[in-house]
């Protein structure tokens, strides 16, 4: 199965240059604050998504007076291997793929998927639904292989019906994108709403062994479910005109999580959330091995906070059961090391002890 054979990484952040080949099951990332330990999750983030799990602004990816931040990686399956690797410089990210420069990003996000329980990984669960809907996102375009073309003509039509609210255009101008939009709305939810019923049930069994409690999600697809989304935009047209936007369609769709039938985000505690968003994670993980998709790289940066020792043991359990390469990072090793079995990559102040 593909794995991440090897990570060479030049002037991101503190990083000055670290240049290692990770173990294909489990990496445990150690050293202390500030040596870097996120960064390196964060370049192998960089390597699959060409964006930082961390902010959006690429500039503070750069390391201090350098003029660009590189990695680039190798990705072995048997016989076969890929050479990935970006250049980030000023406010651009460029991407190369086997030498090639400008290699599309969804060629390298499927040579090598990555999921991450970072340190905003409770946001899945606290916050609004944008994170939900993109890790959804996220699996279905592994799992659907058409699914990057549905959902491209999806964010097309969307910015061009969005663009005729925001000119104040008359309604017939707005109406006209009303019938491509709810065709490539309903092809782009149809494969979205088949890999939730199938990451469902595997959350919910992941959820029940780490917390003992039931969890579960009520999808919503971004418009009432009574109504179609034809009528709908009909009928907040004159909605859709006041805010300059459009109101209803898959952009708005969530995963409402429950536990114990209740909403999650109202009444889980710090620890159910990151057993949550775990939950989910681990699921996602095990859809896109199970469906031959391939295991992804799991990224986790000191995941055992905010659980208690029970709940810790769970959790790392889960993690060792699972096929994903694993990269760890925490302060004190330990724990993970007695558990994992996994090689230990030691940091101190951006390189390798």
């Amino acid at each position: 199965m593909a794995y991440l054979k090897e990570l060479r990484v030049s002037r991101l952040r503190a990083l000055e240059a670290i240049n290692f080949k990770p173990d294909p099951r489990a990496n445990l990332i150690t050293g202390p604050n500030g040596a870097g330990k996120t960064t390196i999750l964060e370049s192998i983030f960089l390597l699959s998504r060409g964006r930082s799990f961390r902010g959006s602004d690429v500039r503070q990816l750069i390391g201090h007076e350098a003029k660009a931040a590189q990695v680039s990686g190798t990705v072995a399956d048997g016989e076969r291997s890929w050479r990935m690797g970006l250049t980030v410089s000023g406010n651009s990210v460029r991407t190369r793929l086997d030498g090639t420069q400008g290699g599309r990003r969804a060629d390298l996000a499927r040579i090598l998927p990555v999921l991450s329980l970072d340190a905003r990984v409770m946001d899945l669960v606290d916050k609004g639904p944008e994170r939900r809907r993109l890790l959804l996102n996220w699996v279905t375009f592994h799992v659907e292989p058409t699914f990057n073309q549905s959902w491209r003509r999806f964010r097309r039509t969307l910015r061009q019906r969005n663009a005729s609210l925001r000119k104040g255009a008359r309604a017939p101008a707005i109406v006209a994108w009303d019938r491509e939009f709810c065709l490539a709305a309903e092809e782009m939810e149809g494969q979205r709403r088949a890999v939730s019923e199938r990451l469902r049930p595997r959350f919910a069994k992941i959820a029940r062994e780490l917390m003992g409690l039931s969890a579960d999600w009520d999808y919503y697809p971004g418009w009432p479910r009574d109504d179609t989304l034809a009528d709908i935009l009909k009928a907040g047209l004159d909605g859709d005109r006041r805010q300059a936007r459009t109101r209803f369609g898959p952009q708005r769709s969530d995963l409402i999580l429950r536990l114990e039938s209740k909403r999650a985000r109202y009444v889980a505690s710090r620890g159910q959330q990151k057993l949550l968003a775990a939950s989910l994670m681990l699921a996602a993980s095990q859809l896109l091995e199970q469906t031959g998709v391939g295991r992804p790289v799991l990224l986790a940066d000191e995941p055992l906070v905010e659980l208690d020792d029970p709940h810790a043991e769970k959790l790392l359990n889960a993690m060792r059961e699972t096929k994903a390469q694993l990269f760890i990072a925490a302060v004190e090793a330990g724990r993970y090391r007695e558990v994992m079995g996994a090689s230990e990559i030691g940091l101190r102040e951006g390189s390798l002890v």
